[in-house]
């Protein structure tokens, strides 16, 4: 299921806000209802503002693609919605508009980001007050994305489970099945980039 996120997106292509004036309303954007799946456009490739539906691509994710000030416009929502710190509201307005990485299938990344809106909106305030870097929570082997686990920021592990706890040293998580874990924070090796990093080339 799409984060709330989504529908704010939208709210913006429709409607572009002041920065000041999506802070104060945020909140509510964010909290709208996501539209019926028959009128939401599917992929990244479509016109802004544009209504008809466009067939999804490989490597689309349901978020509507971006220009420089959309991407400033949307920042500035998540920023003052969630209370994050800003470069972690920036990367995830990166990361609704870019095609997945290589080795990622479009399915996984549709689901990480997915699962990045949610984290955003219930825990990245926390985690950042916990002391959480942006490569604590958002990094990635430069390399090699998918497969580096030793590089893996928390949320790269988010599709497949849930965020229940934080603090300094790590995370609480339970999966799909209902199997708790714990992410640890630990050193990450020298090749570690921020997750919207892979997409500056795209």
């Amino acid at each position: 299921m799409a984060s709330k996120w989504l529908a704010a997106f939208r709210e913006t292509e429709d409607a572009p806000l002041s920065v000041s004036q999506s802070c104060a309303d945020s909140a509510d954007s964010a909290d709208s209802t996501l539209p019926p799946p028959q009128t939401r456009p599917n992929g990244t490739n479509g016109t802004i503002g544009t209504p008809e539906k466009k067939p999804e691509q490989p490597g689309d994710a349901e978020y509507p693609a971006a220009n420089a000030d959309d991407l400033d416009e949307r920042a500035a929502l998540v920023e003052c919605g969630a209370n994050v710190p800003r470069l972690w509201a920036e990367g995830f307005a990166a990361l609704c508009s870019m095609s997945q990485p290589v080795g990622f299938t479009s399915e996984r990344w549709r689901r990480i980001i997915d699962a990045t809106g949610t984290f955003m909106d219930r825990w990245a305030a926390k985690t950042a007050g916990c002391g959480w870097s942006d490569l604590d929570v958002f990094g990635v082997d430069a390399d090699r994305p998918d497969a580096r686990f030793d590089a893996m920021g928390l949320v790269l592990l988010l599709d497949r489970c849930e965020v229940i706890g934080i603090d300094e040293d790590g995370a609480d998580l339970v999966t799909e099945t209902g199997t708790r874990q714990r992410y640890r924070r630990r050193p990450l090796p020298a090749n570690t980039v921020s997750l919207w990093a892979l997409g500056r080339d795209d």
